[in-house]
């Protein structure tokens, strides 16, 4: 039976690719965003605003799955750098609500769909939860070191049902959000630091994704898995 997939913020990079990549492997996939996907992508679409918890419990109430045996929740922004001292409330929760509690209030409303079909979650995380982030702001640090702490908790409470939640922590990847706020001048340099000597690309990251929800993933929860070409190394 061909299993059905929820992505959250799934238009355009890493939720896009891993949409299209999981569609042909012959997963059932539904995209859920505030931005319209493409048609010609050939993917289902549902509107959801992930900073609106009425728009949330509406997604998953009109969901076309009468099951569904993963979530990917992609969405996220960022915001630029700058000191604590011009520290703006207002701008870093725009970041907070879309990249933590937009996490938090989708598994809310997904969870009894995962215990139903002892299903996986996959938070798209970022290098900058394990380190530093060197070109956002320490609100985009904030909110993903967030996740991680959301990661580890959840494993262990969905634990008595069967669910797995894992995240993963992907470095710099050729995504539209990282062209349109890094100058590629800047981003040439950082390729020449990298171990492996290239920015991932998002399909690299699809297949990581793919493992977490798979039935090949019987065991692990509650990690995140490092896709960052040998920049940040733990053991």
């Amino acid at each position: 039976m061909s299993k059905n997939i929820v992505i959250i913020g799934g238009t355009s990079g890493i939720g896009l690719s891993t949409a299209l990549y999981l569609k042909s492997l012959g997963y059932k996939v539904l995209v859920g965003s505030r931005n319209n996907i493409k048609e010609a992508v050939g993917v289902d679409y549902l509107k959801v605003d992930v900073t609106d918890e009425s728009s949330i419990e509406h997604f998953f109430n009109s969901t076309p799955f009468k099951r569904i045996d993963a979530i990917i929740y992609s969405a996220g922004i960022t915001a630029p750098q700058k000191s604590i001292q011009n520290f703006d409330k207002n701008e870093y929760m725009k970041v907070h609500d879309v990249n933590l509690l937009g996490a938090i209030l989708t598994l809310k409303y997904a969870y009894r769909f995962l215990k139903d079909t002892k299903g996986k979650a996959v938070i798209v995380n970022s290098i900058a939860s394990r380190t530093y982030s060197k070109f956002s702001g320490f609100e985009y640090t904030v909110t993903k070191a967030g996740l991680s702490g959301l990661v580890k908790q959840l494993a262990v409470d969905w634990a008595k049902d069967m669910v797995l939640i894992n995240s993963i922590n992907p470095s710099m990847v050729e995504t539209p959000m990282l062209n349109a706020n890094v100058n590629p001048d800047v981003l040439k340099l950082i390729e020449n630091q990298i171990p492996l000597g290239r920015i991932a690309k998002p399909n690299e990251i699809a297949k990581v994704i793919e493992f977490l929800i798979s039935d090949k993933n019987t065991y692990i929860t509650g990690t995140g898995v490092d896709i960052n070409g040998g920049q940040f190394l733990t053991g």
